[in-house]
């Protein structure tokens, strides 16, 4: 009999699972929606029992789709950051603070928080926000001192799922390397865990993700249909298991991704020590490298945003319909939106730069500007801010680009990225690398094989080839973009 792998991908807005056989194939898979809380505007929730819940389902689902016998291991990853508290008891201490909860801006931009952001830097080399554990824990000290003080450990989603599986409790180097680790010595930094009134003890013990976490308990068994005692591995952070699942293991190696939010990754074998660093850094999950990230908060969260304004013009029944008359509207307006500029920070802005307080806006509106213009200038915008991030590190890069996510699904969007970017862009059809990377990590795991390697399979991919006359109209365009966001520091500021 064929093994059968794994692997469970909890996102912020879809919690999924999936079966493949070793050559990569599918076999079965199933999705539940995940449902987030927003009691005020600023503020993004999750109910950490109904996550639970869904990856029961979702599990459930496939062991009565596959033949559980057959069933080698399970990997995992899930949505980073946030905060996810633990109680004595070791359930859930409320509801998840989630990385793109922005409650805590004035914690990060306050003046004696300063101090603790050059130690989230030093340690971490990452730009501190809003939406890492550190800044939500002091907002909660100061907002609900009880509950923080009954907070025993700190953990991450993907964490909190494996404790659900398993009943032991560890996270891997590439979850665990925001904010509190030292990336040098790849321990969790007590200057850094001091400065934001932690301490060691309500950390969880780190180690890699191809590290064997436990066996699946009897409860959980019984909550998701498969065989008790099934192996499982350390979980890890979606990016991280996306990566893996497209192989990516060499430094100088770029991958973006359209997901809820736009992310850039950059696979480094060495990080420079920089105070005031842009956007984060994490461990590869299952080697030696750093992924340097770069994730703006708006990615396809922008496009839904604008379609969801236009239910009548541009609604639907599925997100494909969507896109369709989406696109069919934007072709209608030429490269640069006929000087129309969208600034896509809804959630206020992480990467390239830290500004919690930053607001989308719409730029060089005329009478005669209309929906198309306005709608293709969101997809710029979304292109542009990745291209910003390219910028930050280095410049636009020589080699083509991987791109996946949910956003690569829409072609349209993808040539505009290839223009803005100025290389080709290449897209798998696959869309499920992070499930797919998981279930390689839970496997590598078990025989100590290169999860890598492992993930190597045929993919039937798309190449989107640069027009070098789009490219030169969106080095304008993109300087206008430039000049823009520079100029709404101030404004900003001042409305803060």
């Amino acid at each position: 009999m064929r093994d059968i792998l794994l692997g469970v991908d909890v996102g912020t807005t879809l919690v999924k699972a999936a079966a493949y056989d070793s050559d990569g194939a599918m076999i079965a898979s199933h999705t539940v929606p995940a449902a987030s809380r927003h009691p005020s505007n600023t503020w993004s929730e999750q109910d950490m029992g109904e996550i639970w819940h869904s990856v029961c389902v979702c599990l459930r689902h496939l062991s009565d789709k596959v033949d559980t016998r057959r069933i080698k291991s399970l990997g995992l990853c899930a949505q980073g950051d946030g905060l996810w508290m633990l109680g004595p008891d070791g359930e859930p201490n409320g509801p998840a603070m989630l990385w793109n909860d922005t409650r805590a801006a004035e914690v990060v931009l306050a003046k004696p928080s300063q101090e603790r952001n050059r130690a989230v830097a030093k340690a971490c080399h990452t730009a501190n926000w809003p939406g890492t554990a550190g800044s939500l824990f002091l907002w909660l000290k100061e907002n609900d001192p009880e509950r923080a003080a009954n907070c025993t450990f700190i953990v991450c989603c993907a964490d909190w799922i494996g404790l659900k599986l398993t009943g032991v409790l560890a996270t891997d180097h590439c979850d665990a390397s925001i904010p509190f680790m030292d990336l040098a010595t790849r321990r969790w930094s007590v200057e850094t865990l001091e400065a934001f009134g932690l301490d060691v003890e309500q950390m969880p013990s780190v180690q890699r993700a191809d590290t064997p976490l436990g066996a699946l308990t009897q409860s959980a068994a019984q909550a998701t249909g498969l065989p008790q005692g099934l192996p499982i591995a350390t979980g890890t952070l979606d990016l991280g298991a996306m990566i893996v699942g497209l192989g990516m293991c060499k430094p100088g190696a770029a991958m973006m991704v359209l997901g809820t939010t736009a992310v850039l990754n950059l696979l480094t074998g060495r990080i420079d020590p920089d105070l005031t660093p842009v956007g984060a850094t994490v461990l590869h999950p299952t080697s030696d490298l750093f992924i340097r990230v770069l994730a703006p908060t708006s990615g396809v969260q922008a496009i839904n945003w604008f379609v969801g304004l236009h239910p009548v013009s541009l609604g639907g029944d599925n997100a494909e319909e969507k896109a369709k008359k989406l696109n069919k509207l934007v072709n209608k307006a030429p490269v640069g939106s006929n000087g129309v500029v969208f600034l896509p920070f809804l959630n206020g802005e992480r990467a390239p730069f830290v500004a919690p307080q930053a607001r989308g806006a719409f730029h060089g509106l005329t009478p005669q500007s209309g929906i198309a213009e306005m709608g293709r200038a969101v997809m710029e915008g979304a292109a542009f801010s990745l291209r910003h991030c390219f910028h930050a590190q280095g410049g636009l890069p020589d080699d083509p680009v991987w791109l996946s996510g949910g956003g690569a699904k829409n072609h349209l969007w993808c040539d505009i990225i290839a223009d803005v970017m100025g290389v080709p862009v290449m897209v798998s059809e696959n869309s499920d690398h992070g499930l797919w990377g998981a279930a390689c990590i839970g496997a590598s795991a078990i025989d100590a094989s290169d999860p890598c390697k492992i993930a190597a399979r045929q993919e039937h991919k798309r190449e989107h080839i640069p027009n070098p006359a789009n490219h030169e109209k969106y080095n304008r365009a993109y300087a206008r973009y430039q000049a823009i966001v520079e100029t709404s520091k101030a404004i900003w500021d001042t409305l803060q």
